[in-house]
């Protein structure tokens, strides 16, 4: 009787072969000397951490998506880190406490999620990123990251590729004045997020004490996507100190991006809101043709090293490796077809 057991993987990982492997040293190759010239350091934390310490810097949702078992020296949960930057704010915060700012630094290794029965995305995800940590918040350093990441990209020959730009800030000064319930500002949110116009108007229909004004604002960001335009578009909209600034914010980065021979890739999304309860202003990501998720993300995180004793401004962004080689085979695979 044969007791040999199945040859398999568990789900969501999967071994790099030959042909991959040497396609993500080549991603790794030129990617790391752009951070570099731009005065990033290299970093490496640990694949294993105290889950009271790593969830102190991470959302609900990637607590919840983190591998937790009991570490048997100690008794205590432990997981896999589930992302990099919250290991990287701890380390700023207590081990280069004494560092002066900026402090620059970058990172290649892999993160461990769980993904979920409803989402097919690989447990094991190579990442290549960079967090900047500064002693005041400026859209010069948001410019500077944006722009850092799309030269990676330009380095890697990737042509088709948009970079959406956002600010949390700007749809949280509009709720924070709007006399709602949490469960309203979710739904509101919810609908934005999706750009779904006709939802969110059925929804408003329900919320009373939003004037006409905001009603219209609102209904509004699920259709300011697009180019510089789309600032003044909504600066029209916009009346209170808080919006304005973001606004004003907003388009300086954007100004600052282009300026630096971007503009071709760079598109603003005023009803972004991705990661709302992690960052505190400027988001981006970036998309490329014909691949279905993002090739990387980003924004600013000024509040999470306060978790962590130190208090400091913070940006940074992560390449999803798989992503990018994927979005490299597409557009080398399209061009051999052109060319035959």
């Amino acid at each position: 009787m044969n007791n040999c057991p199945t040859i398999s993987l568990p789900h969501g990982v999967r071994d790099i072969l030959p042909e991959e492997a040497r396609k993500i040293s080549e991603v790794e190759a030129k990617v790391l000397p752009v951070f570099e010239s731009h005065g990033f350091e290299g970093i490496r934390t640990p694949m294993l951490e105290y889950v009271d310490v790593l969830s102190l810097g991470m959302g609900k949702g990637l607590q919840d998506q983190a591998i937790k078992f009991i570490d048997p020296s100690t008794g205590r949960v432990v997981a896999m880190r589930p992302d990099t930057t919250a290991q990287i704010a701890r380390v700023v915060a207590t081990r280069m406490r004494n560092y002066p700012f900026p402090i620059k630094l970058c990172y290649n290794q892999n993160v461990v999620r769980y993904p979920g029965s409803q989402n097919s995305k690989s447990r094991e995800i190579q990442q290549i990123g960079a967090e900047y940590f500064s002693a005041d918040t400026t859209p010069e350093a948001d410019a500077d990251m944006i722009s850092m990441a799309i030269t990676a990209l330009k380095a890697l020959g990737l042509e088709n590729f948009k970079v959406d730009i956002g600010d949390v800030a700007f749809l949280r000064s509009i709720l924070d004045h709007l006399e709602i319930s949490e469960e309203e500002q979710a739904g509101i949110k919810n609908a934005i997020a999706i750009k779904d116009s006709s939802a969110l108007s059925i929804l408003l229909d329900k919320v009373s004490g939003i004037s006409d004004t905001d009603r219209t604002l609102l209904i509004n960001l699920t259709t300011f996507y697009g180019e510089g335009e789309v600032l003044e578009r909504a600066a029209e909209l916009v009346k209170g100190e808080p919006a304005e600034a973001v606004l004003e914010n907003l388009k300086r980065i954007y100004s600052l991006v282009c300026s630096s021979g971007h503009s071709e890739n760079v598109t603003i999304d005023l009803g972004e809101v991705r990661g709302f309860d992690y960052y505190t202003g400027t988001i981006f990501e970036g998309f490329a043709s014909g691949v279905g998720s993002a090739i990387f993300s980003g924004g600013r995180y000024d509040n999470l090293l306060e978790k962590y004793g130190q208090s400091a401004s913070a940006t940074g962004f992560a390449f999803d490796v798989e992503n990018i080689v994927a979005a490299l085979d597409r557009e080398n695979s399209g061009k051999t077809d052109t060319e035959l």
